[in-house]
């Protein structure tokens, strides 16, 4: 089969496509044919091995795909042969197959686009988990507003009742962003971005920062965070990390933590996936998808890292 591996650390150029053998699944797993992988700033980090942890080279990117069920082990229960689905794995989505952990399997509506169902997987999960500590009526700043998390952060939050800013890098994207439900549109590439949060929030700053930008933008977030606020980190697209003063959150009893979605518990997971299925039954959520075939991997992770592209990016496969 074909799949994108990478044989060494690096640039997008490191992505090489290659034929290797279809893999088996184990009693608790299946097998699927791949109709959809998602890209991730995390896959970019990877490459770079910049991430969480170190593979084992050569190495097939993909943390989550989309596709039909294929094949079935043992083990495995309340799924069938030819059922289509959602899987999150641990690398090995970038390839006409793949397998995936029986338990880690969403089965999928057959009128919900697999592109579209890759975003939700990761996405519109990860969103949801963000959402968490959010009340109506508070002021939310979303980073990278115009991204695949942060559309769907951006609609999410407004359902909840939520004044919500959000950022991004250009004026197509802010145009993007407010057309989504933001109330201000903030260009975090402006020296002054941080004048206009509190602008926008009479002096208060933000009760709720989503951040995954990291480096200077990170700390610039501090400078608008609500006394008694929160602020939120689940990434850091820059590669940089950012220091916190413990004293400085003391003076105004202001919280950082960190969200990751693999930690979540498997009750909130379902708790969340139900509840995306019900606004995607009743429309209220656009799901923004750029799609690549396999082949242009390499393309997709340099429009991904360039910030080229709104919503979700996906290789399609198959």
């Amino acid at each position: 089969m074909k799949a994108i591996r990478i044989h060494e650390f690096g640039g997008a150029d490191n992505l090489r496509l290659d034929e290797i053998e279809k893999p088996t699944p184990n009693a608790d797993e299946v097998l699927i044919r791949t109709a959809a992988a998602g890209i991730n700033f995390a896959d970019t980090m990877l490459r770079q091995n910049k991430y969480m942890f170190t593979p084992e080279l050569p190495f097939t990117l993909g943390f989550e795909v989309a596709g039909i069920i294929e094949a079935a082990g043992a083990n495995v229960r309340n799924l069938q042969v030819g059922q289509r689905v959602l899987a999150t794995i641990r690398g090995g989505g970038y390839a006409e197959y793949a397998v995936a952990d029986y338990r880690t399997i969403v089965p999928i509506p057959d009128d919900l686009d697999f592109g579209k169902a890759t975003a939700l997987l990761v996405q519109g999960l990860t969103a949801l988990g963000l959402l968490a500590d959010l009340k109506a009526g508070q002021t939310i700043l979303i980073h990278a507003a115009a991204g695949g998390v942060g559309s769907l952060l951006v609609q999410l939050a407004k359902h909840k009742g939520a004044k919500v800013l959000g950022t991004a890098s250009s004026a197509e994207k802010l145009e993007k962003v407010v057309s989504l439900g933001a109330d201000v549109g903030i260009n975090y590439t402006e020296p002054d971005w941080t004048d206009e949060v509190l602008a926008a929030t009479d002096g208060k700053g933000a009760d709720l920062i989503i951040e995954m930008v990291g480096g200077e933008l990170g700390r610039q977030n501090f400078k608008c965070l609500a006394a008694g606020g929160t602020m939120t980190v689940y990434g850091a697209a820059s590669g940089e990390d950012f220091q916190i003063s413990a004293l400085g959150l003391l003076w105004k009893m202001q919280t950082v933590k960190g969200y990751n979605l693999n930690y979540e518990s498997r009750e909130n997971m379902a708790a969340f996936t139900k509840e995306l299925m019900s606004h995607i039954a009743e429309n209220r959520l656009e799901v923004m998808v750029n799609e690549f075939p396999l082949e242009q991997a390499k393309d997709a992770h340099n429009a991904l890292e360039g910030r080229k592209t709104m919503g979700k990016v996906v290789l399609t496969i198959n």
